[in-house]
């Protein structure tokens, strides 16, 4: 199977949910399809027979849309996966998906018992009408002119909170489109060589990925031993310019419009077929970043000492480094019409932030056409070492800080069911549902004032479902 990230801007970080619940082990797929295959079965002809020595095709197409409780982050996303297996173990893989994203996102300042008001660059110039937002509720204001410069017409995008509720931006959207490819083959006595191309654009934000694989095969191909290399290099340009870290929310146009983020690693892979009905997988990832990490349109609330009220809204600031490590194991079985998978990860990287995931599923063969697949995975990650709920004002700031709940110390269960059905032995047609929450500190013991009274986790509570095709073709 293959693994499918997510690159993008904001629209990555509106999916991070997403994402975090389709992580698997990149494992020899011939040997996934041999134990599968008794599983499925073949027509009494053999006539859809698809494997390894075969010249065939796959095309995969799904539709995912993701819905975010309380009227939060939506997203629609279809995608086509195309790929060509040669009889020789060429392969060919080209894939393409688009993303919407729309919807209320948290802008990281904390609740308050008071009303608030935000404000960002704005898109239009020269009116002082009301801005029509995905959800509304935003005004135009004049600004005063930048010193320095000539007083010209500029103007912002202001929008208010109401008191003791998620300090949320209703005009949230963007949108993706991504396509990729790659190709591997048998080189003389090299099981496997391959390369692969992607890129991916959206309304402020670009990102080039490349990767070469290496596989080799052992032990009467039950043993592969294999290594991914991956590089990738991407653009932020968000609306209104680069803020300068921790520096008070303006509306202002920044001058600084682009930063890049360039991104290094490999995954050194072991898939040993243990019995006819048992492959194990085990992957070490290791990764690094360097560049512009922060986000833009983010903030954190600076609070009264005493109070707890906000006093003002800072743009937040990440490190540009960071180094990740994950170890995946992955395991699939068959018992006689089940196929069960299981897998542990454990993940660490040099922010401090380090994270466990156990994750299952058991596919069930309802008779010859059907099939039912429950899931499950439970998430758990510490903090970053630079994450903080709020600053408070008259203390020394630190050089780094974000309120993303993303970073914080917080736990995340994914349960749902696909369902399947196979129209032919080269078709089946599926549906999936999940549901995803995230649990975190809501109130914190050392908070100050109001802020004992406020929910400050402001984690996500999801509903995905999914739909798709599946087609194998001579």
């Amino acid at each position: 199977m293959q693994l499918r990230r997510r690159k993008a801007g904001r629209v990555k970080r509106a999916l991070s949910a997403i994402s975090t619940t389709l992580l698997v082990a990149t494992a020899a797929g011939y040997k996934t399809d041999a134990v599968a295959q008794d599983f499925y079965g073949l027509d009494k002809q053999g006539r859809d027979n698809f494997g390894p020595g075969i010249a065939y095709s796959e095309l995969d197409s799904a539709l995912l849309v993701y819905q975010e409780s309380g009227g939060r982050v939506q997203a629609i996303e279809p995608s086509a996966d195309l790929t060509v297996h040669g009889a020789l173990g060429q392969q060919l893989t080209l894939s393409g998906v688009a993303d919407a994203v729309s919807g209320a996102t948290p802008n990281g300042a904390v609740p308050s018992d008071r009303i608030q008001t935000f404000v960002t660059p704005l898109r239009a110039q020269g009116s002082t009408a009301t801005v029509t937002s995905a959800s509304g509720g935003s005004t135009v204001i004049q600004l005063p002119p930048t010193p320095g410069q000539l007083a010209t017409a500029a103007l912002g995008r202001q929008y208010t909170i109401a008191p003791n509720t998620l300090p949320v931006d209703k005009g949230f959207h963007d949108n993706r489109a991504a396509v990729s490819g790659g190709w591997s083959q048998p080189v003389g006595t090299i099981s496997e060589v391959g390369a692969n191309l992607g890129y991916s654009l959206e309304h402020d934000y670009q990102s080039i990925t490349a990767g070469a694989r290496v596989a080799q095969n052992f032990n009467s191909d039950n043993t592969t031993v294999s290594l991914d290399l991956n590089g990738e290099f991407d653009s932020s340009f968000p609306f209104g310019g680069i803020p300068t870290p921790l520096s008070v929310m303006s509306a202002q146009f920044k001058p600084v419009t682009t930063r890049h983020k360039t991104q290094a690693g490999f995954v050194l892979g072991l898939t040993q077929v243990m019995t006819r009905g048992w492959i194990s997988s085990l992957n070490y990832a290791f990764d690094s970043q360097t560049g512009y990490e922060t986000d833009p349109y983010r903030v954190i609330s600076l609070v009264d000492p005493t109070s707890g009220e906000p006093v003002s809204s800072l743009y937040e600031s990440r490190p540009e480094t960071r180094q990740t490590q994950s170890i995946f194991w992955d395991n699939k079985f068959t018992f006689g019409p089940t196929l069960t998978e299981f897998s542990v990860r454990y993940f660490r990287d040099s922010w401090d932030i380090s994270s466990e995931t156990v994750e299952g599923s058991e596919r069930l063969n309802l008779g010859h056409s059907w099939y039912i697949e429950p899931n499950g995975r439970f998430y758990h990650q510490t903090a970053a070492n630079f994450f903080y709920p709020y600053l408070v004002n008259g203390t020394t700031l630190p050089t780094y800080a974000s309120s993303d709940s993303r970073l914080s110390r917080f736990d995340a269960i994914t349960y749902g069911v696909k369902v399947g059905f196979r129209l032919s032995g080269r078709t089946e047609f599926y549906l999936r549902g999940d549901y995803y929450t995230q649990m975190g500190e809501k109130h914190p013991a050392n908070a100050i004032g109001q802020l004992r009274f406020q929910n400050l986790f402001q984690g996500a509570n999801a509903s995905i479902l999914e739909a798709g095709l599946q087609w194998k073709f001579h």
